[in-house]
């Protein structure tokens, strides 16, 4: 892990992110990340994954409302093509399409669809526990020299979620 790239997330201080890897493996996090979707930490190191998260724990964690987890994982079917592409012979990649394919039918409809382009920018609607509902733009920063991307989670300003978001990051 590159130190800039952590000194970076560190720096991000109340605004969540979390570093993926090219499999969508995350490497590293802030706490307000860990406050907003789940402490990553408890997380076996295998499970610290984006999809396997949305796909397994999504239900038990942040949520997302009816309809907007499919469309998470039919992106996450386009990007994980987007990265195939980009190596071809990443066994370990193969394989988690398999699995992400076999546990929901929303990645093996978007594998199915054949997208390869990958979104820095989707609007993310939230479920939290503990803060209600939360409209959040998800923005991913590909850092150059790396596989690593930098995604950051990010609302209007004077929303209510922008409030939501900095009462968490008070609290983290």
């Amino acid at each position: 892990m590159p130190a800039d790239a952590r000194l970076l997330l560190h720096r991000l201080g109340r605004i969540p992110a979390y570093l993926v890897d090219e499999q969508e493996d995350i490497v590293a996090w802030n706490t307000s990340a860990a406050a907003l979707i789940i402490d990553f930490a408890q997380l076996p190191a295998a499970e610290r994954n984006t999809v396997r998260v949305a796909i397994r724990l999504g239900a038990t964690i942040c949520s997302a409302p009816a309809g907007a987890e499919g469309e998470f994982a039919r992106q996450a079917a386009a990007d994980l093509r987007a990265t195939i592409a980009r190596y071809p012979a990443h066994r370990a990649l193969g394989e988690l399409v398999n699995e992400f394919a076999a546990h929901s039918v929303d990645f093996a409809a978007g594998w199915r669809s054949h997208d390869v382009r990958p979104r820095l920018t989707l609007r993310k609607l939230l479920n939290h526990p503990e803060l209600g509902p939360l409209e959040l733009d998800r923005q991913t920063l590909l850092l150059p020299g790396t596989d690593l991307r930098l995604v950051i989670y990010t609302a209007d300003p004077d929303s209510a979620s922008a409030t939501a978001l900095a009462r968490l990051g008070r609290a983290s």
